[in-house]
């Protein structure tokens, strides 16, 4: 189905690669699906300088952000670590205080998104969490309603003074969570080994290094590694059960900005699933 007018697609993520584990697919669909009608902008709160055991801050952010820059390159999207109101990177331990609101306030007016992925805010004291991700998806939901407001923060660069339509904020799948409630989901298997794979090798300081370190466990070969992908993809399939091979990305809608629309669905989410819940979330709006 053809989309007659221009769709911007965010994701606003903690980390470099936390996109390419929870929403790759889905984007490298629509880019393939839409083609140059898509366009994406992929954004990262923090430097993510904590994520390295034996580069320093400095190091470890270069690296990273060359990384996430090779990753977006792969499906034409634009790669931005996000800058507060007074012009400079969180370097990690992201919290959504006034500055850091006014600088994401800004990025977001700037790009004017349709769509909006981020990661949930998670209620269960019993859940695990990542300080990074729990705080940026504080931030996203805060803003939610702020988005509208020209004089909330003050304007940065080129950012937009006039008005800005409400996105439509939708959550990605946490690891840390571990949720078993979803709203749809996206088959992503025919995009899969072109362009998720390959987005989440661009980050070979993650993948081969600091998370195996950090896992006390021994690197993996690349072979070793895309079998390791399959079975998470498997797993979480398993967690919102459903028992397949199918390659999917899952999704919550969230009502922190505009509500969902029928056309979000018969319009772009070509490959989408429904839960339930999902469908019930839909049809009321």
């Amino acid at each position: 189905m053809d989309v007659v007018q221009e769709i911007r697609l965010m994701s606003i993520m903690a980390h470099q690669d936390d996109f390419e584990f929870t929403a790759a697919g889905t984007f490298a669909l629509m880019r393939k699906h839409y083609g140059d009608k898509v366009r994406i902008k992929i954004l990262t709160t923090t430097r993510g300088a904590s994520g390295h055991h034996q580069m320093n801050t400095e190091e470890t952010f270069r690296r990273r952000d060359a990384e996430a820059r090779r990753s977006a390159e792969t499906i034409g999207a634009e790669y931005e670590c996000l800058k507060c109101l007074d012009g400079n990177h969180v370097e990690a331990q992201f919290f959504p205080d006034r500055n850091a609101l006014g600088g994401l306030w800004n990025a977001i007016r700037k790009f004017r998104p349709d769509y909006i992925f981020c990661p949930p805010v998670i209620n269960n004291p019993l859940a695990g969490i990542h300080v990074d991700h729990y705080n940026t998806a504080v931030a996203v939901r805060m803003l939610g309603y702020q988005l509208t407001v020209p004089h909330a923060y003050p304007v940065t660069g080129d950012a937009v003074a006039e008005r800005v339509d409400f996105p439509l904020i939708i959550n990605v799948d946490d690891m840390y969570a571990r949720e078993n409630e979803w709203h749809f989901c996206i088959d992503v298997s025919e995009v899969y080994d072109k362009k998720k794979v390959p987005m989440a090798l661009c980050h070979e300081s993650q993948i081969f290094e600091w998370l195996p370190w950090n896992a006390n466990i021994q690197p993996p070969t690349t072979e070793q590694f895309k079998e390791n992908f399959i079975n998470r993809h498997l797993n979480i399939n398993k967690r919102y059960g459903l028992n397949d091979g199918i390659m999917r990305e899952f999704f919550r809608i969230t009502g922190w900005s505009r509500k969902s629309l029928p056309k979000d669905f018969k319009t772009i989410f070509q490959r989408m699933s429904l839960s339930d819940v999902g469908k019930e979330v839909l049809e009321n709006g």
